[in-house]
């Protein structure tokens, strides 16, 4: 993945069909709406299925053969049907911030970080968010409580929905974005580039635009590349991908950004953000139009199986919409109702930024 963009425009002349009935045109005010929902919704499905699978090796998986249709009877651990991990708790005390402050503030988003901790409702979390939780009530700055650099989890990037639905659809805007929901718990930029990648992911389904796999990958890669160019290469050939065998690229993936001494690799994918962002986003390209076949091809990834769920769910819930996501999934996450208050107060907020809105989109009936 070495080889220049000019030579990769060559190789990839054949472009892969990607969204083929999307509109090209700006999406209704209503339409709109439902996608940052689904986007919200979507995440929280995609991490309540994973959920109860996450650390299971990729072969158990495979004999398993998990499906997307609802949501396992008895997970593991004893939590109810339905509920989602601590990357959806985190997401939704971050999108609680922003429309707090109308706006991506840090300070802010790391006093509703902090608070999961304080008040003891966060769910196996990882220890680099606990630390920097604990750092953060201890009174250390937001700018410097996150992990130190190398610590590259992925328990930051369901911070991802929210700088989406929140930011400004530029690289500039979205790198700064990113970094500022990133860096409380994490100081590797390579984590702020996969928050940004991931929220560009979700911003090219709200814009209503039809695009290839390659021109999808290449924003996503303009997004990463304040933060990590090598990210960005790697997001900007991931269409080759698409032609390998479906087995051999999951294992492919999983394996691009680490190294074997520090990841059993048997197990699936590692808890990296490299591997877990490409996978994901490979899951979504693989069935761009179709949400339970993605999030079906996700839950064969096996490892950090939750994280990698959310993001195809949340990509495919906000470049489809609410009706893609099957009744069944809608209907029996955990705290539905306040999914999607929390998706409408975010929509809020991005509309009230509008320069000029009538009277009839200022008001959403809901």
């Amino acid at each position: 993945m070495t080889t220049g963009r000019r030579t990769t425009r060559w190789l990839l002349s054949r472009r892969t069909a990607y969204l083929p009935d999307a509109p090209s045109m700006p999406l209704h005010i209503a339409v709109l709406q439902d996608r940052f929902r689904a986007a919200v919704l979507g995440f929280a499905i995609g991490d309540a299925l994973g959920f109860p699978l996450r650390g299971l090796p990729a072969p158990a998986l495979m004999r398993q053969q998990p499906t997307a249709d609802d949501f396992a009877s008895r997970p593991r651990g004893g939590f109810p049907r339905g509920q989602f991990s601590d990357d959806t708790q985190m997401m939704m005390a971050v999108a609680d911030s922003v429309v707090r402050e109308k706006r991506i503030d840090g300070r802010t988003a790391a006093q509703h970080l902090s608070w999961l901790w304080q008040e003891g409702t966060v769910l196996q979390p990882p220890p680099s968010a606990t630390q920097a939780a604990e750092a953060l009530l201890a009174g250390t700055p937001w700018m410097s409580a996150g992990a130190p650099l190398g610590v590259c989890d992925p328990s930051s990037l369901s911070r991802g929905v929210v700088v989406g639905l929140s930011s400004e659809p530029t690289p500039t805007r979205l790198a700064h974005d990113a970094q500022v929901l990133t860096v409380m718990t994490h100081k590797d930029p390579l984590c702020s580039a996969a928050v940004s990648a991931f929220a560009c992911a979700i911003q090219l389904g709200l814009s209503g635009e039809a695009m290839s796999a390659e021109d999808f990958c290449e924003h996503v890669s303009k997004a990463a590349a304040p933060h990590s160019p090598a990210l960005a290469d790697e997001l900007y050939y991931l269409p080759r991908a698409l032609a390998w065998d479906v087995d051999k690229a999951m294992v492919a993936l999983r394996r691009v950004g680490v190294t074997p001494s520090h990841y059993d690799f048997e197990l699936g994918v590692p808890a990296h953000v490299t591997p877990v962002l490409l996978t994901s986003l490979y899951c979504f390209l693989k069935s761009p139009a179709d949400f339970r076949q993605a999030a079906q091809l996700a839950l064969r990834s096996g490892g950090e199986v939750d994280v990698i769920v959310g993001i195809t769910t949340a990509v495919a819930g906000a470049h489809l919409g609410m009706d893609s996501i099957p009744a069944r999934l809608r209907k029996n996450v955990m705290y539905a109702e306040a999914l999607v208050e929390v998706a409408d107060r975010l929509f809020d907020v991005k509309l009230s930024r509008v320069p000029v809105v009538t009277a009839a989109f200022a008001t959403v009936k809901r």
